[in-house]
């Protein structure tokens, strides 16, 4: 992406403009936030739905609901429960989740569903492509040419705080998911982060993941 300046943001919003009436699939991640930002600027009416099943931790869906209230839109909370298809957690997982989220937005949607899906991820081996493409899911970013770093920048450019990357709490783990399993790694990154967090510590990543061992990987941000 080209410097950004007024006029780029200026031809980004006339693109978004053509949306009127859509849904927003917002997860509490930068991609989604940008995009939920940029049509507010461009004025555009939508709704925006997370779909929360055991797979997203308690703490994520507070995020969300936080950045929504502070950006100034209406976060509807969906909950579902993680299908059989998720919990065997194969290589097709992603596409089983991101199915069951379009086709629950879509009961409360009659317009067009956006994503935050951005050029990077088309580069990759994401299964959950497919389900976009089976609900003619349109992803904004992506067709602006948009990649991560690109994300970042404008993020940066717009003054909206940088989110972490995050994953859902199914990525930790290894094999077939249990809801125990869930629980477990969700309260242990939870206690993990409170521990450090009292210690003075400035966490920038913390992953608990079970694989026939317990392991927690933690990547500290320290001052320059």
């Amino acid at each position: 992406m080209h410097e950004l300046n007024e006029s780029h943001l200026s031809s980004i919003l006339r693109y978004l403009k053509k949306f009127n009436n859509v849904c927003l699939a917002y997860s509490g991640g930068m991609d989604s936030t940008l995009l939920a930002y940029l049509l507010i600027l461009a004025g555009v009416n939508f709704r925006a739905f997370m779909i929360a099943n055991e797979f997203i931790s308690e703490s994520r869906v507070k995020s969300a609901r936080r950045i929504a209230e502070k950006l100034g839109f209406n976060l509807e909370i969906l909950r579902v429960k993680a299908t059989d298809s998720m919990l065997e957690n194969g290589e097709m997982r992603c596409y089983y989740c991101k199915k069951q989220m379009f086709s629950k937005i879509s009961e409360f949607c009659r317009g067009k569903i956006l994503d935050g899906t951005n050029s990077s991820d088309l580069n990759k081996n994401r299964p959950g492509l497919k389900a976009l493409k089976e609900f003619g899911v349109v992803s904004p970013l992506a067709e602006l040419g948009l990649s991560k770093p690109d994300v970042r920048k404008m993020a940066d450019f717009l003054g909206l705080e940088q989110i972490p990357s995050d994953s859902c709490l199914a990525t930790r783990i290894n094999g077939k998911i249990t809801m125990e399993k869930l629980s477990f790694v969700d309260i242990a990154e939870r206690i993990a982060l409170r521990v450090l967090a009292g210690r003075g510590f400035r966490v920038e990543k913390l992953r608990v993941r079970i694989d026939g061992t317990l392991k927690v990987e933690v990547i500290l941000k320290f001052l320059k």
